[in-house]
C-alpha cells in the first residue's frame, strides 16, 4: 500500500521532471542506476535514484555568478581585502545598477545555446543575497536595481523548461556569527561586514539558524530547485554532523532535494578539501563537483566538472573568451567520464551578456544540435575514457568518441555483446572488424573532425548494462623493484589489485619504484592511486616520472607532478590537498621506454601506492 510519503515523493519528483527536457524511455528505464557506490562508502542520506538520474541526464549546465563584484570586474569574494578593502567591497552593492537585465532574454539565450540546466549563485562567500530575503538588508532589494533577480530567473526558467539549480555558500564573510569564514585556504578575506552589539558574542548556532531561514525562503519561494550547489564549508565549525543535519533539513523542505557533496564537512581536521567526498565514512550529498582538473572515468559517484568560459574567472572580468572547441571538448570528455559539465558564462554589470560570448555559444550549439544525442541522457562508457577516445551509451547504442583526429584506425578491447551495426554520426564512411579479443574501427581520414569523431555502434543488448571496460596498463604485472630494503611489497603497485598496496619503509627520503616493461613500449598517460577511494586525503605532494630505454642509460624526466600550495607556517596547511585532486591522471607527449621510475619527491609520511598505472593512450 502506498503511503502518504510515497505519494508526496512521487508528486514532487514529477514536478521537477516536468521542468526537465523529456527523457527517452530507454534512458528512463535503463538497467544501470545511480546510488551504487563501492562497498564501504556511500551516501548517508540517499536521494531518489530516479531524481538523481534525471539530473545527471541533463549533462550540460550554465553557471551564473552575478552580483556586486561585477562593479569592479573582479572574481567574487576572493578579492575582498586581498585586492579591494573589505569596507569598499561591502559597499559595491550601492553601485549595482544594471540597466539591461532581462531574465527572459538570459534564459532564451541559454536555451538556444544548448544548455539543459542553469545554476545561479544566490549567495557567494561575501554574504550578499540575490533574492528578496527577509533575513538581511544586505541584498539585491536594497541595491539600485531593487529587483528580485532570482524570482525573474525562476519564472523564465519555468516558462522555457530549463532546470534551475541554486548555488549557496555556507561560508559568509559578512555575518559575524559565521565563525572562521574570513580565513580560507590561508588567505585573509577581511573583517566581518558589521559588528554585533557589545553584549553579544559570535554564535555559530545562531548563524546556522539564519542560514536555514534563507534556504527555506529559497526552497519554498523559488522552486522547484533541481539541485543545490553548496560551497564554502572550510570553517572548523562546519562539522560532518552539521552537514548531515543541513541535508536532512533540506529534505524536510522538499523530499526530492539533491545536493552536492560540499553540503557536508569539507574540512577534515587537517585540510579543507572541497573537490571530492573528503572522508572514508558514509558521505553527505548526492554528487561531487570539481573545478581543478577533470576527474577520471567514474561511474561509482555522480559528478560535475566546471570551468569558466573565459578560462580565468567565474564572475565577469574584462578580456576574451575561450573558443567553443574548448568548451565542447570539456563537455564531450565529461560525458565520456560519466559526468556533467557546468560552464561559467556570467554577464557584466550591465546585465547584458557580451556579444562575443553569445556568438560563440551559438556557434557551439550548431555542433550540439547535430551531435547532442551522443551526450544528453547518456551514461559514460562502457569504454573508459583515455587521452585518445572515450564513449557514451544509451540503450543498446554506444557512441565511440575519438578525440585524436589522426587516429583513423582504432583498436579497442572486445565487447561482451554482438555489434549489429557501425556508422558515423557525421555521415562519413567507417568499417568495423569484430574479433574475439578486439574491435577495430577504420575511418575515412576525410571524416575525422574535432572535438570528436563519433562512431555509432548498435548492439544486440543493453550497452548501459556492460561493466566499464578499460585498456590494460602497459606495466600490469611488470617486474618491479623499489627503494625498500624488503622487496616483498614491490609488485603490489602494478598487480591490478586495489586491495593490495606498496608502502615505503620510511628509510629513504625520496622513495621510488622502478617498473621493467619487458620490452620497448610507448606511454603517454599515467594514473597514481594513493587512497582507498577517489580524492581521499593523502600524503604524496610531489612526484616525478622518469624513463629510459636501456638499463645503462641515464634517467630522463618526462613529468613533474605537484600539488597546488605553499607552506603557510600554520599547523594546518590549507593548500595541502591530495595530488589526485589536481592530477587525476597525468598526460604527457608519447615516450618510448622500457624502464619507468616513479620517484616521490615530497611526502608528509611514508607514501602508500595502491596502483601506479601507465598507458599508451
Amino acid at each position: 500500500m502506498a503511503t502518504r510519503r510515497d505519494i508526496l515523493r512521487g508528486t514532487v519528483a514529477g514536478a521537477i521532471s516536468s521542468l526537465m527536457p523529456s527523457l527517452p524511455s530507454a534512458f528512463a528505464a535503463a538497467d544501470v542506476l545511480y546510488n551504487n557506490p563501492p562497498p564501504g562508502i556511500g551516501p548517508l542520506i540517499p536521494a531518489e535514484a530516479a531524481t538523481l538520474k534525471c539530473f545527471m541526464g541533463l549533462r550540460y549546465g550554465a553557471l551564473l555568478s552575478w552580483g556586486p563584484a561585477t562593479v569592479a570586474g573582479k572574481e567574487f569574494s576572493w578579492v575582498r581585502e586581498v585586492d579591494i578593502p573589505a569596507k569598499e567591497y561591502d559597499n559595491f552593492y550601492k553601485r549595482f545598477a544594471p540597466d539591461a537585465f532581462d531574465a527572459e532574454a538570459w534564459v532564451r539565450m541559454m536555451k538556444d545555446s544548448g544548455f539543459r540546466y542553469v545554476t545561479f549563485v544566490t549567495k557567494h562567500h561575501d554574504g550578499f543575497a540575490m533574492w528578496d530575503t527577509k533575513t538581511t538588508d544586505y541584498g539585491v532589494m536594497n541595491s539600485p536595481l531593487k529587483r528580485d533577480v532570482l524570482k525573474d530567473l525562476a519564472v523564465a526558467c519555468k516558462k522555457q523548461k530549463l532546470a534551475l539549480c541554486l548555488y549557496y555558500s555556507i561560508a559568509d564573510l559578512y555575518q559575524p556569527d559565521c565563525i572562521g569564514a574570513n580565513t580560507a585556504n590561508g588567505i585573509y578575506l577581511g573583517l566581518k561586514g558589521f559588528d554585533l552589539p557589545a553584549t553579544e558574542k559570535p554564535d555559530f548556532d545562531r548563524y546556522v539558524a539564519y542560514m536555514k531561514r534563507q534556504l527555506k525562503e529559497l526552497s519554498q519561494n523559488y522552486g522547484p530547485v533541481t539541485a543545490w550547489w553548496f560551497d564554502g564549508g572550510w570553517m572548523r565549525e562546519w562539522t560532518h554532523e552539521r552537514g548531515v543535519d543541513l541535508l536532512r533539513y533540506m529534505r524536510t523542505l522538499r523530499p526530492d532535494t539533491l545536493a552536492n557533496q560540499r553540503v557536508g564537512c569539507a574540512y577534515n581536521g587537517r585540510v579543507y578539501m572541497p573537490t571530492w567526498f573528503p572522508s572514508d565514512r558514509e558521505y553527505v550529498g548526492d554528487f561531487a563537483v570539481l573545478e581543478v582538473d577533470m576527474p577520471r572515468f567514474n561511474r561509482d559517484i555522480p559528478w560535475e566538472y566546471t570551468t569558466p568560459a573565459n578560462g580565468r574567472s567565474y564572475c565577469w572580468t574584462a578580456g576574451p573568451y575561450l573558443e567553443p572547441k574548448v568548451w565542447l571538448d570539456n563537455f564531450v570528455k565529461s560525458a565520456c567520464g560519466d559526468g556533467n559539465y557546468l560552464l561559467g558564462i556570467s554577464p557584466p554589470l550591465s546585465g547584458r551578456f557580451d556579444p562575443d560570448l553569445v556568438d560563440k555559444l551559438a556557434a557551439s550549439n550548431v555542433w550540439l544540435k547535430r551531435y547532442g544525442d551522443s551526450l544528453f541522457e547518456t551514461r559514460g562508457g562502457p569504454y573508459k575514457r583515455t587521452s585518445a577516445y572515450g564513449a557514451t551509451c544509451k540503450g543498446k547504442r554506444i557512441y565511440l568518441h575519438i578525440f585524436d583526429t589522426k587516429l583513423t584506425t582504432l583498436r579497442v578491447p572486445a565487447l561482451p555483446a554482438r555489434i549489429l551495426g557501425c556508422s558515423l554520426m557525421n555521415g562519413g564512411k567507417a568499417s568495423l572488424i569484430q574479433e574475439a579479443d578486439n574491435v577495430t574501427v577504420k575511418i575515412d581520414p576525410n571524416a575525422m573532425e574535432a572535438p570528436s569523431t563519433i562512431v555509432v555502434l548498435d548492439l544486440d543488448q543493453s550497452a548501459e548494462a556492460i561493466a566499464p571496460i578499460s585498456e590494460k596498463p602497459v606495466n600490469h604485472g611488470a617486474n618491479a623493484k623499489s627503494s625498500n630494503h624488503d622487496p616483498t611489497l614491490d609488485g603490489m603497485a602494478s598487480d591490478g589489485d586495489m586491495l593490495t598496496a606498496w608502502k615505503a619503509d620510511g628509510q629513504t627520503k625520496q622513495p621510488w619504484l622502478i617498473f621493467d616493461l619487458g620490452s620497448e613500449r610507448v606511454i603517454s598517460r599515467a594514473i597514481l592511486f594513493e587512497g582507498t577511494y577517489e580524492g581521499e586525503l593523502a600524503n604524496i605532494h610531489r612526484y616525478q616520472i622518469e624513463v629510459k630505454l636501456f638499463e645503462n642509460e641515464s634517467w630522463r624526466r618526462i613529468a613533474d607532478v605537484t600539488t597546488w600550495g605553499f607552506d603557510t607556517g600554520q599547523e594546518e596547511d590549507f593548500f595541502d590537498w591530495p595530488i589526485s585532486v589536481f592530477h587525476p591522471e597525468v598526460r604527457f607527449s608519447s615516450e618510448r621506454a622500457r624502464f619507468v621510475r616513479l620517484k616521490i619527491l615530497k611526502s608528509i609520511s611514508p607514501p602508500i601506492v595502491h596502483q601506479f598505472e601507465l598507458y599508451e593512450r
